[in-house]
């Protein structure tokens, strides 16, 4: 891969991954896009690396214990390195202590893989879940982070670490503290799909009161942001990922219900809730924001291309 613009994206197989390496390839990048050996999602890959004009792409199978042997396998450096693979991102693994630790040990391989590669600058995958509970604004340099899932924990002690390394590899870090992304492909279990899935064979959704404020990004402009702050030099240190659409949870819930099923019913506050383990999501993404960034899929037609994807 000779190209004068390329990236390795770990994690490539996922929701996430396979979005981002779209988007690299329209953005005219040669795509090193690295997954779990024998991933069930590697022919989802596939497609969608061939449905994007562009240079070169290559998949890799490699575990993550073994991001070590990366550089050896490359065919010419690398300049951006996207970090997106995590074990036991979803479920009662986000709890699993044993599973979470390993991934901070897989975010410092990472960041030394890239330095081998001879990128130029690493982009992590951090979360929202990092803060724990934010009754208000979160705000990129000002809000403390107390986070109350090992999930949320091992994303901030590999972000911290992270950025450390890179520091004395002389590399340049980004950590994007990514919140609700939605769209094609997305994963079972997620309050979007379970709505959309519900409220299409005619059910009623069990929800809690839905309260708490909420902010949701498509997936499509998650990855275009994405791209934006690795090719940004500028771009350093911790970033929002997410929306400039915050509101009450209950009124994305309804806007889902008026496009799917108009005349569908919501169960609210059938479902009880922790306040004490309950996400309130109200990013402040300043660093996009200076950087031009707006969002392209507004979420009414986001939900109206996901309702169409099911039929």
């Amino acid at each position: 891969m000779g190209g004068l613009k390329s990236a390795v994206v770990t994690g490539a197989s996922g929701f996430l991954g396979r979005a981002l390496c779209r988007q690299l390839r329209r953005q005219d990048y040669e795509v090193t896009a690295v997954i779990r050996p024998e991933s069930a999602r590697r022919e989802r890959l596939k497609m969608a690396l061939e449905e994007a004009a562009g240079p070169g792409w290559r998949i890799l199978e490699l575990g993550l214990g073994e991001l070590e042997q990366l550089p050896s396998l490359l065919e010419a450096p690398a300049e951006l390195f996207f970090h997106l693979a995590w074990e036991g991102a979803g479920g009662m693994e986000r709890e699993d202590f044993d599973i979470q630790e390993r991934n901070i040990g897989h975010t410092a391989r990472a960041v030394r893989a890239a330095k081998a590669c001879g990128c130029q600058k690493f982009i992590g995958a951090g979360s929202q879940a990092e803060y724990g509970v934010v009754p208000g604004r979160a705000r990129e340099k000002e809000t403390a982070q107390d986070p109350f899932l090992m999930y949320g924990a091992a994303k901030l002690a590999a972000g911290q670490m992270g950025k450390i390394l890179a520091a004395q590899l002389g590399l340049d870090f980004l950590w994007c503290r990514i919140y609700s992304v939605y769209g094609e492909g997305e994963n079972q279990g997620t309050l979007v799909r379970y709505l959309i899935d519900t409220l299409s064979r005619g059910g009623i959704p069990q929800l809690t009161a839905c309260e708490n404020r909420w902010n949701f990004l498509h997936v499509a402009d998650c990855a275009r942001a994405l791209c934006l702050l690795g090719e940004t030099r500028e771009a350093a240190g911790i970033c929002h990922v997410a929306s400039e659409d915050t509101r009450l949870l209950r009124d994305f819930v309804e806007e889902i219900r008026d496009v799917v099923c108009p005349e569908g019913q919501l169960a609210f506050g059938t479902r009880e809730v922790d306040s004490r383990r309950t996400f309130w999501l109200d990013p402040d993404c300043a660093m996009l924001r200076s950087l031009g960034f707006s969002c392209q899929v507004e979420f009414r037609e986001g939900i109206r291309r996901e309702k169409e994807r099911r039929k």
